[in-house]
């Protein structure tokens, strides 16, 4: 399903989006994260506050510690919008990912090269745009195989922007 086929002429951004089911996919593992993260923490509270000895107080300290440090990584660190659910690209200035909870622009002047994942990078299935300079903790990002036709659109585009900003 192709959205942009008309907009090629158009001055307006074109937008990629993956499918509802990725989309879908997205949003529950972001709504069960912070949920399962909320749990964590009350039962990090329970082991602090109400350990008899001191390797429980330090597992609940820990563990309430690698939660707030994953959180900042997720929203602050914008590696939510790592694996985007849609992309605008605006011709000539940057792109706009949309994550869930989370909006990111990264001008042109920033994207470096655009690849397959290798197969050593687990997480990273589809197409890697990795970027010039870090925002937040997210130094690349990935056009998920649900993206489909869209995505291999969308990394065309792209690799069209980079090759017109060399020249």
């Amino acid at each position: 399903m192709t959205q942009n086929a008309h907009l090629e002429n158009d001055q307006g951004p074109l937008i990629f989006k993956a499918s509802r089911v990725w989309e879908s996919n997205v949003w529950g593992a972001t709504v069960a994260g912070i949920g399962g993260g909320l749990v964590l923490l009350i039962v990090a509270g329970i082991l602090l506050f109400d350990s008899e000895g001191s390797s429980g107080t330090r597992a609940g300290a820990f563990l309430i510690l690698t939660i707030v440090a994953t959180y900042l990584a997720m929203f602050p660190g914008n590696m939510i919008a790592a694996v985007p659910i849609a992309v605008d690209l605006e011709g000539g200035k940057g792109l706009l990912l949309h994550a869930p909870l989370k909006k990111l622009y990264i001008p042109f002047e920033q994207v470096r090269e655009v690849r397959d994942s290798t197969g050593w990078q687990l997480f990273q299935q589809g197409i890697v745009v990795k970027l010039n300079k870090r925002h937040g903790l997210m130094k690349s990002f990935i056009i998920h195989w649900a993206f489909g036709a869209e995505g291999r659109q969308l990394a065309r585009a792209i690799e069209a922007e980079i090759s017109r900003r060399a020249d």
